[in-house]
């Protein structure tokens, strides 16, 4: 057989089959509200943030009360801006025009899956701050392995390397400066898959502990931070569902100065319990008249809801005589359970140990431009500079999220779970 090699054919499959997740649930919780149109450079949203507190109960013959007025803010809600970028050669669209040369028209198979790419990156930054921090540095190094935890930017030791992988250009950021920590980006090579590490294709050099890791356009020697995804991301869930530890400044108030912007945000550091999920539900009923339409997390708190029901059901299945101890989404993992007949749904991109309840009546999601290819000069693609006949198209989403009532939602922290270390691409 190896002797005759070239004499014989390769059998090929018919279609070619992504091995990707391309699920985005976060997306579909803000677009199936009601839409905002964007008017001018920043949208606008009158709020009503505090009561006439001019009344009183007076004794008889007392003095009246000091007359007050109605408290009324703004939020200001900048657009963000979202780019994806493809490139092919003509040689290249030209050998992919037919069935029998190719598995996919090559232009649409790459202008078609940007899209879809751009949305699950948009879901990831759906469950930020609006940073885009990625991770941070765990320790200092002086090779090419970069050592990282904290996915997301979010205090854990586990799976440092959840939202990085092979390809992406990073650069590292200084938290307290927002100043590059290290010169330039660098290109991630590998990730290791006990999610403790990466490894670049240059050595960085010594970083400080905990800097930001976020993703850069390109590759870049002398890279300038606007030219990063730090502070440039939408807003995301965990800036709306916050009491102000991480997300202070919301859309131009404090959150410290009108507390009624803050969501409900209880620490628990210990296992799940029904009573910290009732407490949380009590506090935005009382708080913001917030009526839970769902809760949202990882898979990891779903299980250990799953563990604190553990015992129930053995006496409650319907077969008894025949006891399963699985629930139906051991047979269907996107299965939805309850809690108080609520739905708890599940994102593969939300934070570990983290239980959202979340009230998105009030949810919006500020749109610019919809979603498009960019194509001023007449035409979608355009020849790339000193190249022959290789070619770009350029896809381009301006919007933002937010929430006009976040103190209906709520979030419970540090939820001790069990978390697998599994690289999503």
């Amino acid at each position: 057989m190896s002797t005759m090699d070239p004499l014989f054919k390769e059998d090929m499959g018919p279609v070619l089959t992504s091995q990707l997740n391309n699920d985005t649930p976060a997306m579909d919780w803000f677009e199936k509200v009601d839409g905002v149109k964007w008017q001018g450079k920043v949208h606008v949203e009158p709020i009503h943030v505090n009561r006439n507190r001019g009344s009183y109960w007076s004794a008889e013959g007392g003095a009246p009360p000091t007359a007050g007025n109605q408290v009324l803010e703004h939020l200001r809600i900048p657009v963000r801006h979202f780019h994806g970028a493809c490139r092919f050669t003509v040689q290249a669209i030209k050998a992919s025009q037919s069935d029998k040369g190719a598995f996919a028209r090559l232009m649409r198979l790459e202008m078609d899956n940007i899209i879809s790419d751009m949305r699950v990156n948009r879901n990831f930054a759906l469950w930020g701050d609006g940073r885009g921090v990625r991770a941070l540095v765990n320790g200092t190094t002086a090779t090419t392995t970069l050592e990282v935890d904290s996915p997301g930017g979010i205090a854990g030791a586990t799976h440092g390397t959840r939202f990085l992988n092979v390809g992406d250009n990073i650069a590292i950021v200084v938290p307290e400066t927002g100043a590059l920590d290290e010169a330039g980006t660098f290109r991630i090579n590998a990730v290791n898959p006990d999610g403790t590490d990466i490894t670049l294709d240059s050595i960085p050099g010594s970083e400080t502990d905990n800097s930001f890791i976020v993703k850069a356009f390109g590759p870049d020697t002398t890279l300038d931070i606007q030219d990063t995804d730090f502070q440039h991301a939408c807003m995301g869930i965990r800036g709306i569902v916050d009491s102000g530890a991480v997300v202070n400044g919301y859309f131009g108030l404090s959150r410290a100065t009108f507390p009624i912007l803050q969501a409900y945000v209880l620490t628990a550091n210990s296992a799940l319990s029904a009573d910290l999920i009732q407490r949380a539900i009590d506090t935005v009923g009382s708080v913001g008249q917030g009526d839970v339409q769902f809760h949202a997390m990882s898979y990891d708190t779903r299980r250990a809801l799953l563990a604190i029901m553990e015992n129930d059901r053995r006496y409650s299945h319907e077969y008894l005589m025949k006891p399963d101890p699985g629930t139906k989404i051991a047979g269907d993992y996107k299965a939805s359970l309850t809690f108080g007949g609520k739905g708890v749904k599940c994102d593969h991109f939300a934070p570990f140990g983290e239980w959202y309840g979340i009230d998105n009546r009030s949810w919006r999601r500020a749109v610019l431009c919809e979603g498009e290819w960019a194509d001023e000069t007449g035409a979608v693609l355009t020849q790339v500079a000193g190249a022959v006949d290789t070619y770009e198209a350029l896809y381009r989403i301006y919007e933002n999220y937010y929430a006009l009532k976040p103190n209906q939602s709520f979030r419970i922290s540090g939820i001790t779970t069990n978390v697998i270390v599994a690289q999503v691409v």
